[in-house]
């Protein structure tokens, strides 16, 4: 019995181990940490709400998504140039082959189950989603490949930023990266402010989810691979499973 209590305390160690990235940045470092907890977050709180007016063309919106992502990345990359700091200590480094299918593989699953969860748990507890989330959904083949490309754009450039710069930086200074995953997530919510509510809690809460390959040591590639993915089956139609039909129809035909 005390052999076997001893594995599983064993297990269990290595369940909740903590392999995060860790990183102390100097002042630009430190600069760009609270622009993307503070500044980014609430620039992304301007995008079109739920009003009336008409919402931009979806080609419009992917090509300025694309660019944006891409210029949040290129400054964290720039700032870690500045700092001297190989891309790999923040987490951008190649599992085993095996490692990195089956981390993929799981937070995938687990992202598309969070997400229908909390999208249909939202949904019966009346909390609307923006029309923007349902406007950005594809319609067509030209717009699935649009769609698709600010899927790869946005699992790299997000992760490698938010996931991998800012956990990183943030684990440094609280010295847990299960804590720092919490904080760098938070803003990650607020960056999805966009989508109303129940869009915030769901990226704050999906967020971690692919967090864990990181945390655990098998690094950011499982989770750029994982969050690509769930947006391209979302795009592919997924999405529509996520809530009740007659709600993502009565809202896309007031968007269409």
């Amino acid at each position: 019995m005390l052999k076997q209590g001893r594995q599983r305390v064993t297990t269990l160690g290595l369940l909740i181990r903590d392999l995060t990235p860790a990183v102390e940045f100097g002042w630009p470092g430190r600069a760009f940490v609270f622009l993307l907890m503070v500044g980014v977050p609430l620039l992304s709180l301007l995008q079109p709400d739920d009003g009336d007016q008409p919402l931009p063309p979806r080609q419009a919106l992917y090509i300025s998504a694309i660019v944006g992502v891409w210029i949040l990345a290129a400054l964290s990359g720039l700032v870690l140039w500045a700092e001297e700091i190989a891309p790999s200590l923040v987490g951008l480094h190649a599992p085993a082959l095996a490692a990195f299918l089956i981390w993929t593989g799981a937070a995938t699953i687990g992202t598309l189950a969070g997400n229908f969860a909390i999208s249909r748990g939202a949904a019966g507890l009346g909390i609307k989603e923006s029309r923007l989330t349902y406007h950005l959904m594809p319609r067509n083949r030209g717009e699935r490949w649009s769609f698709f490309a600010v899927s790869a754009s946005a699992g790299f450039c997000e992760e490698f930023t938010y996931h991998g710069f800012l956990l990183a930086g943030l684990t440094g200074w609280l010295s847990n990266g299960w804590l720092a995953a919490v904080v760098a997530n938070l803003a990650f919510g607020v960056l999805h402010g966009y989508q109303g509510q129940a869009g915030m809690i769901r990226a704050f809460l999906m967020g971690y989810v692919l967090c864990l390959p990181v945390i655990l040591g098998a690094g950011l590639w499982p989770a750029i691979a994982a969050h690509s993915l769930v947006n391209v089956l979302l795009g592919l139609g997924l999405w529509k499973w996520m809530v009740p039909e007659e709600e993502w129809r009565r809202v896309t035909d007031s968007t269409d």
